[in-house]
């Protein structure tokens, strides 16, 4: 009982820093912050009980994500133990890597060093290595630098995107940056739309009556999206680590918009939850013209591609 509540304190005396020393809210940042929780409290408290291993962990983290909304400062929800945890790991050793890497780029100082400067939306750690940017954009930009690779064009000739489980926005913020300016859909649960929403907003790349950024949780609205893609548009349907972590089912109503789409990247790590998902993707999902290959510098990550060169 005691080593919990000491747990607990320190969780909640994390939140109280993550916020420490910010301004007064703006009359813009106040309007933003009032709609992000308007409508986290409009969302029920997931059950938690009953559920698959993969289904419970994810209603712990919509719920988690749901109470810091209505109860700590949003400007700081880039420190928040929910996001760092899932989305926005610190210290990682992999982030020296994939930075040397994006510093190799033929490109790095015209294009990815300009488009990796943070901004000030969720108030992100910055990285000791590269103070003008952080972590988790660092690893963003790398993964967005293989996939251009994966598909032979940079993010500027693509038409459009559909993202499953999009984060709190940062490769759709990031490939706005590089010049994208197709359709962008992403499709993620409810708290995470929302958080989607603010910060996209904050960072200044989404805007009222914008109708080219579609966040939505609604499978319905997804196969809509999808059902609209033109024949002749070069889209993609792109999954960082977010398919790989969702139950079963929903990944067999997800398998025919993806066979719609017909490029794709997946990245995935070996398990998660209750799932071997290695097997899965080897054995159960979509059949020819696909590709599995281990991440080198990532000892159990994998990504899936197919339709592309």
């Amino acid at each position: 009982m005691l080593a919990s509540l000491r747990f607990h304190y320190g969780r909640w005396r994390g939140i109280r820093a993550a916020s420490t020393g910010l301004s007064s809210p703006s009359p813009s940042e106040r309007e933003l912050i009032a709609e992000l929780r308007d409508g986290c409290r409009a969302l029920p408290i997931e059950p938690i009980e009953g559920r698959s291993p993969n289904a419970a962990d994810w209603a712990t983290a919509t719920n988690r994500l749901r109470h810091l909304v209505l109860h700590a400062d949003p400007r700081a929800f880039l420190r928040w133990d929910v996001i760092i945890e899932r989305m926005a790991v610190r210290h990682s050793p992999l982030t020296a890597l994939e930075l040397s890497a994006l510093q190799a780029l033929p490109d790095w100082e015209s294009r990815w060093k300009p488009a990796i400067r943070e901004c000030q939306a969720g108030r992100p750690f910055r990285y000791e290595g590269f103070p003008d940017s952080s972590e988790p954009l660092i690893q963003t930009a790398y993964a967005l630098s293989q996939l251009e690779v994966l598909a032979g064009r940079p993010v500027e000739e693509w038409d459009s995107v559909i993202e499953f489980g999009g984060g709190f926005g940062s490769l759709c913020r990031l490939m706005h940056r590089l010049g994208f300016r197709g359709r962008y859909v992403i499709f993620d649960l409810p708290p995470f739309t929302l958080l989607q929403r603010y910060f996209l907003r904050s960072a200044g790349i989404m805007h009222d009556g914008d109708e080219r950024i579609c966040l939505t949780s609604d499978l319905a609205t997804l196969e809509r999206h999808v059902a609209e893609l033109r024949p002749d548009a070069w889209s993609m349907f792109v999954a960082c680590w977010s398919l790989s972590e969702t139950p079963l089912a929903l990944r067999e109503r997800i398998r025919p918009l993806v066979e719609r789409i017909g490029r794709y990247a997946i990245a995935y790590q070996e398990r998660y939850g209750e799932v071997d998902n290695v097997d899965f993707f080897a054995h159960h999902w979509l059949p020819g013209g696909r590709r599995s290959r281990r991440i080198a510098h990532r000892d159990s990550d994998h990504v899936l591609v197919g339709g592309l060169p």
